[in-house]
């Protein structure tokens, strides 16, 4: 089984832009309003991944609303929770239709200074709804004042303590940057995963929640590239040696050169990393060198020739089961062996 760990909606029906377009337009008078889309267009907007799913012998995606569009920095803590559960509740739908194929992920109503022990409430909820997981934006207010704590910081322990506590492993996702020297795709988001996975290494955070799964998306940013300055760093400072603090993080694939992710590979290796192609994505550009979309990334996992059979069914397999406790149970429902 080819299980895909990154997955988001970013071919959702125009229903929900045209909800998030009102909702923007009354910020100053923030109402849940409601969402009308039928089960014929969203089956319609699902009809491409799925196909494409086929096409790459992808059994199943763990499907999340759109990181951009999460936009935690637009209106207040009210505005969020409306458009969080309306992302979350789409998403339910999806995979309610298609239960072999999607698994359910939510995002968080994280508003810039918000205090996270009121994400508890949206996490137990859709915990309740068969959620395995969730996305954690590290950097809610996109770049600008107020500026979000570090990962690391005892500020986020009532959203880490959440998690840990219903088993929804965590994903590290940026959502929108403000910040005009940022490229949304291409360096906001490689920037703050990097960041995020550096902070929570080399933190505390992870001593304090022993039980808590992180899972950081692109590879890590640029983590096994530079690999040997953060091993350096921490020999600088007379701290854990940073191969021992990384390993208790976990990486997916969604890198996209097979250069890469042999990289991610030999640096991380296979039981901490996890197939991840974040189809439909930034990546879905057909490279001309190959004829191939980029975010094609089974030929380039399948062609590395040392990994055994055991690392590939651990990458493509056996390390989400491990790591997403919730997620034996919802296949065990939709009846996925």
């Amino acid at each position: 089984m080819r299980i895909d760990v990154h997955g988001h909606f970013t071919m959702a029906p125009p229903a929900l832009d045209a909800y998030r377009g009102r909702q923007t337009s009354l910020l100053n008078r923030p109402t849940r309003g409601s969402l009308s889309i039928s089960d014929d267009e969203l089956d319609a907007s699902l009809a491409g991944l799925l196909a494409q799913m086929d096409e790459r012998g992808i059994d199943v995606v763990l499907f999340s609303p759109r990181a951009a569009g999460m936009g935690h920095d637009l209106g207040d803590e009210t505005v969020s929770r409306h458009w969080t559960e309306i992302n979350n509740d789409l998403i339910a739908r999806a995979c309610e239709r298609f239960p072999r194929r999607l698994v359910p992920v939510c995002q968080l109503p994280q508003s810039p200074g918000a205090d996270p022990a009121n994400l508890r409430s949206e996490l137990e909820r859709c915990a309740a709804m068969g959620f395995v997981g969730c996305l954690v934006n590290p950097d809610v207010s996109g770049g600008v004042a107020p500026l979000t704590p570090p990962l690391g910081d005892e500020w986020w322990d009532p959203l880490w303590s959440a998690i840990s506590e219903v088993e929804m492993p965590a994903m590290i996702h940026a959502s929108a940057t403000r910040h005009p020297g940022f490229h949304l795709n291409a360096s906001h988001y490689i920037a703050q995963h990097h960041a995020a996975a550096v902070e929570l290494a080399t933190s505390s955070v992870l001593k304090r929640h022993p039980a808590l799964t992180v899972v950081v998306p692109h590879g890590g940013g640029a983590i096994p590239f530079h690999f040997n300055r953060l091993r350096a760093l921490q020999v600088l400072a007379k701290s854990t040696p940073f191969d021992e603090a990384v390993a208790r993080l976990y990486f997916d694939t969604s890198v996209y050169d097979a250069d890469a992710i042999e990289m991610l590979l030999r640096k991380i290796g296979a039981a901490n990393v996890l197939f991840g192609s974040e189809m439909f994505g930034t990546a879905k550009a057909v490279d001309p060198a190959t004829g191939r979309t980029f975010d094609d990334i089974v030929p380039m996992i399948d062609a590395i020739s040392w990994l055994s059979d055991e690392d590939r069914r651990a990458i493509y397999e056996g390390n989400a089961k491990r790591l997403y406790p919730r997620l034996g149970q919802w296949l065990a429902r939709a009846g996925v062996s």
